[in-house]
């Protein structure tokens, strides 16, 4: 009796240490591996009827694999690269402009575009001048380009470690996905086994998973609308020509982390400040940072408490929490993490307190 119990604790700390091992070696990969969890949970239905009229599992997650390539890891990939692109080249205009014109040239400029020269005294700006005009100012100055400089180039030797990371993760996102598309209920099968549920419980468990995911990829979709066409207003007002194709680029950049809508609203108000309107570029500063980038954090848990039966603040700070926690992921797996401990609790309720 003493061995079998000696035994069964030895193979459980055994097991427990070698899943900890397990879990080491996979955290490089654990992104991608998250992100091909939740496309395949979101692709879930389409997989099904799919593999129900091609007759082979293979083919059918071979087709999905190829059309989350050709569809959003390329487009993506290309979008990340242009604005890469652009920012190094804003900031390396920005530095031009900064170097080849004098600072008097700046302030006289700004007085005239904000005509402060009707709400400041003539004293006030001869004293502000005055201060332009010293060496401290200008070694402050100074130190801020150098500073600038020195991030440029820090940021344009990076980019080719940033391309080969983003390529070894989309592969192993795509092979990840295209294995879970054709072997996914082998794996949920085999897990199911293991967990100490009725079986009722662990799909309930896995049905909440699979609804949040749905409603969360729900979510992003009309937040990338409604700030593509937000944008698309205040691009328009700010007085930039091509207002539709921006606004189509900010409906993009929404989905792509870290910085999102702001990827593409941020270099369109540094442009207007450097090269037409001043009022411009602060009117689309204001509408950018206080609507359309503020509008992520109202309408995704809106639009994803129609599929996940869960109190509005709950969403809210599932999904600022995840974001906070997990990064871009974290848009998910917050939710999933607070539906899924929400399951246990009512679980719990009908098979303990009950």
């Amino acid at each position: 009796m003493e061995k079998e119990k000696f035994f069964k604790y030895f193979l459980l700390a055994s097991t427990f240490g070698l899943l900890l091992v397990v879990f080491y070696m996979l955290l490089p990969f654990l992104t991608p591996i998250l992100w091909a969890l939740i496309f395949s949970f979101a692709l879930y239905p389409i997989n099904l009827k799919l593999k129900n009229y091609v007759r082979w599992k293979t083919v059918s997650a071979l087709i999905l694999t190829i059309f989350v390539l050709l569809v959003i890891v390329i487009p993506f990939g290309i979008l990340g690269a242009i604005v890469l692109n652009q920012a190094i080249e804003l900031l390396s205009r920005l530095l031009n402009i900064i170097q080849n014109h004098s600072y008097q040239e700046y302030f006289q400029e700004l007085v005239n575009r904000l005509r402060l020269e009707e709400f400041v005294e003539q004293e006030d700006l001869r004293r502000i001048l005055e201060y332009i005009e010293l060496e401290e100012f200008k070694s402050i100055v100074g130190n801020l380009i150098r500073d600038l400089t020195q991030r440029l180039l820090q940021f344009s030797t990076g980019m080719l470690t940033s391309v080969g990371s983003f390529l070894f993760k989309s592969f192993v996102f795509l092979i990840t996905l295209f294995f879970i598309l054709r072997d996914g209920e082998k794996f949920a099968k085999f897990i199911e086994r293991f967990i100490p549920m009725h079986r009722e419980d662990v799909y309930e468990v896995f049905n909440t998973v699979y609804k949040t995911v749905l409603a969360t990829a729900y979510g992003a979709v009309a937040v990338g609308i409604v700030q593509g066409i937000l944008s698309a207003i205040g691009y328009a007002i700010a007085g930039i020509k091509y207002y539709p194709l921006l606004g189509l680029l900010t409906f993009f950049a929404s989905f792509v982390p870290p910085f999102g809508a702001a990827a593409v609203w941020v270099p369109s108000t540094i442009y207007l400040f450097i090269t037409q309107s001043f009022k411009g570029g602060i009117f689309l500063l204001l509408w950018g940072a206080l609507v359309v980038s503020s509008v992520d954090n109202l309408i995704r848990p809106l639009v994803m408490k129609i599929g996940i039966d869960m109190p509005y603040i709950v969403l809210f700070f599932a999904i600022v929490g995840g974001l906070i926690s997990f990064g871009f992921v974290g848009i998910f797996l917050g939710p999933i993490i607070f539906t899924a401990v929400f399951s246990l609790f009512l679980i719990y309720e009908k098979r303990i307190l009950i």
